[in-house]
């Protein structure tokens, strides 16, 4: 199998794996995120703030997987979720970035 058939193959696949994976990620942050963080536990406090910000960080991974894949096709079906779940994963990033800049 040669490189150029790799990649296309791979970005065949991520344009099927994004859009579900972006919409997944997304709301595990949210659900996450929306929880109280433990005010009273420095430990726990930091440990809370850490996983959001690792989630973030695998929504910044998912978006430069898309962005490495030339994503999205013009000429897909799955044109529409694809382009939905990037722009929302844009958009809370965008969010992210402006509440928490030192992030």
């Amino acid at each position: 199998m040669t490189k150029d058939k790799i990649k296309e193959e791979t970005r065949l696949y991520l344009q099927e794996f994004l859009p579900e994976a972006l919409t997944r990620a997304l709301d595990s942050y949210h659900r996450f995120s929306e929880r109280e963080a433990p005010q009273d536990d420095a430990k726990a406090f930091s440990a809370h703030h850490t996983a959001c910000k690792v989630a973030i960080a695998h929504i910044e991974l998912l978006l430069k997987l898309a962005k490495w894949a030339e994503l999205p096709d013009q000429d897909s079906e799955n044109n529409q979720s694809l382009v939905k779940a990037l722009s929302d994963a844009e958009e809370n990033l965008r969010h992210y970035h402006e509440e928490y800049p030192d992030d």
